[in-house]
């Protein structure tokens, strides 16, 4: 995720909570750092996020809100049904790994809070509860489309904390073999198969 000056403040706090927990890490980020890096005041942050926890949910729920967006972006270019959303999940999620892989220290970093401040993953738990529901929907494909999904948490996690020595042609074909098998399943359920 490439972070490009906002005017919206509250857009700017946002990125500049990013880049600071980039740097010293959400548990140790301070409401003056924030401020200091989106270039407002202090009560000006407050404004929009009364405390340190509200920023970070506010950083999650906007991470969640970009996911979602993508996802719906996707959907357009896949059939309406189940599996055109499993298909439409991985070439979302395809792209957000390969924007995210830059960033790994972000990632650790609200991993890291959210152990303080467990609430931070009421959202993101929301969202994979509402997944799990769209892949149920396939009925007997329901485990092999999950499977598909938990390789690519599998990848997320791996990227994350960079335990995968992968090959750019090795990832690129991974993901490749994920939209495959998306797509089979996909037309397995809508019995094209």
């Amino acid at each position: 995720m490439i972070r490009k000056p906002r005017s919206d403040a509250r857009a700017r706090i946002l990125d500049a909570a990013l880049a600071v927990a980039d740097r010293v890490g959400a548990a140790h980020l301070t409401l003056d750092a924030v401020a200091a890096e989106a270039g407002v005041s202090k009560g000006g942050l407050l404004y929009h996020f009364a405390s340190k926890d509200l920023l970070l949910r506010g950083v999650v729920e906007h991470h969640m809100a970009e996911h979602q967006r993508d996802l719906d972006l996707a959907a357009t270019q896949f059939p309406p049904d189940a599996g055109g959303y499993l298909q439409a999940f991985v070439h979302a999620q395809s792209g957000e790994l390969t924007s995210r892989r830059k960033e790994p220290g972000v990632t650790q970093s609200f991993i890291a809070a959210a152990v303080n401040t467990p609430d931070l993953m009421d959202l993101p738990r929301q969202q994979a509860r509402a997944h799990i529901g769209r892949l149920r929907a396939l009925g007997p494909e329901f485990i092999d489309a999950l499977l598909v999904t938990l390789a690519l948490d599998g990848l997320f996690f791996g990227d994350t904390f960079e335990m995968l020595d992968l090959a750019e042609a090795e990832r690129e074909q991974l993901l490749e073999v994920l939209a495959e098998r998306a797509k089979a399943l996909a037309a397995r359920h809508s019995g094209e198969a």
